[in-house]
């Protein structure tokens, strides 16, 4: 088989991909290979709305099944490429078939790291559809759940279980929960929150054994359930590149244009090493609008543009009855200020994150979307507002006007 694009992975970022340059070389042969079973479907519900049955199965895909019949398109689900030459530009699937291509992207996503603890094997996890099925029949069957990890996933499917009349405790190693990107005093007001609504932390401890229906926890706690899943990141899935001497340091290296190190090869999404030029270091950013933007960039440089890499990644959530977004830098920053309502009770406020008189992230709670609007605003433009820090804090104050 030949084609003039290969997309390898249906991710959110191969997706995008997808779509792009169907739009943007509409006569072109594109061949997407993916290990999935399904064509692409969306995955932040699978820990929200899709697992507590609030939105059925068909409305998790992008698109109906007869969007990838056409001419110039073939699906391969169910496969793998398991290396490429990079010279003859030829990708090896796992059945021995070899696809020919002009240009190729690499968007395959991760997998959940899994923890290597004696009695981990029933252990669930949490990254693809049927892995939501999984934990939505053992809830079913449960009345207790132990959940491992206390970032987004972890949260988010802690809240979900809660929701369903399952009670859920969460084990965190470290000393507060989302400590990648906020600090203890505003995880503080949201792990209250959690609490408030049923969900029970134990902090700076892990599992350390799984005997039947309890967890031995590293400081000897014993706590009983009838579920157990694990949600303490991904590890990027960056073989592929690796059999075929494409450069890998923490994902995939790309440069400016999402170029891997092998000529005509790209890579998009959360396996991609990207130089954020904002920020000044390199970074693999593993948030959904990072995903669809590096699909579509990708996707235009493959079609012959030459556009850099210019976005500010963010990331939302919602759990239990707020609203969650975050985007730019959250941790690197001099000071920080909070405009609203700082409480754990009906948390709905703004952490705006400043550094060297300029706005570089924020955290916002339940807010209105015309803040965010701005605040995205005012960090892309870097607006000096170190004269202007009680502005910001005044919630009387429109923020519109510090871009005038």
């Amino acid at each position: 088989m030949k084609c003039d694009y290969l997309i390898i992975g249906s991710s959110i970022a191969g997706y995008n991909a997808l779509k792009e340059l169907l739009e943007l070389k509409p006569n072109s042969k594109i061949v997407m290979v993916t290990s999935d079973k399904y064509y692409p479907y969306d995955r932040p519900p699978l820990s929200k709305d899709y697992l507590k049955g609030k939105l059925e199965r068909g409305m998790l895909f992008f698109e109906s099944d007869d969007f990838y019949k056409r001419g110039n398109l073939d699906v391969v689900l169910n496969r793998s490429v398991e290396r490429i030459d990079v010279n003859s530009k030829e990708a090896v699937l796992n059945d021995g078939s070899v696809i020919l291509f002009d240009r190729a992207l690499i968007a395959t996503g991760g997998r959940p790291r899994r923890l290597n603890i004696p009695g981990g094997d029933n252990v669930l996890y949490l990254r693809t559809l049927d892995d939501s099925d999984s934990i939505r029949e053992a809830a079913s069957k449960s009345r207790n759940a132990l959940i491992v990890g206390a970032g987004f996933i972890g949260v988010e499917v802690a809240s979900s279980l809660t929701t369903l009349g399952v009670k859920t405790t969460v084990v965190e190693v470290m000393p507060y929960i989302w400590n990648t990107f906020v600090d203890e005093k505003v995880s503080r007001v949201i792990r209250q929150y959690l609490e408030s609504r049923g969900i029970s932390f134990i902090l700076n401890e892990s599992v350390r054994e799984i005997q039947g229906r309890i967890a031995i926890t590293s400081g000897g706690k014993r706590l009983e359930a009838d579920m157990f899943l694990m949600a303490v990141g991904i590890v990027p899935n960056v073989e592929v590149a690796q059999r075929s001497g494409i450069q890998t340091d923490n994902g995939i290296v790309v440069n400016e244009y999402l170029e891997t190190s092998a000529k005509d090869i790209y890579a998009a999404g959360d396996i991609a090493n990207i130089f954020d030029p904002r920020e000044g270091r390199r970074k693999r950013i593993e948030h959904w609008n990072n995903a669809e933007y590096t699909g579509k960039l990708a996707a235009r440089n493959m079609a012959g543009s030459r556009e850099a890499y210019n976005f500010i990644s963010s990331i939302w959530s919602d759990i239990f009855d707020i609203h969650i977004e975050s985007a730019g830098e959250t941790r690197n920053y001099d000071e920080y200020v909070i405009r609203g309502k700082f409480e754990s009770q009906r948390p709905k406020f703004s952490v705006i994150y400043l550094k060297g008189g300029t706005i570089k992230g924020y955290l916002a709670i339940s807010r209105n979307v015309k803040e965010i609007v701005v605040l995205n605003k005012l960090i892309q433009k870097q607006v000096d507002v170190s004269s202007k820090r009680d502005k910001l804090v005044d919630e009387s104050f429109n923020l519109q006007k510090l871009l005038t």
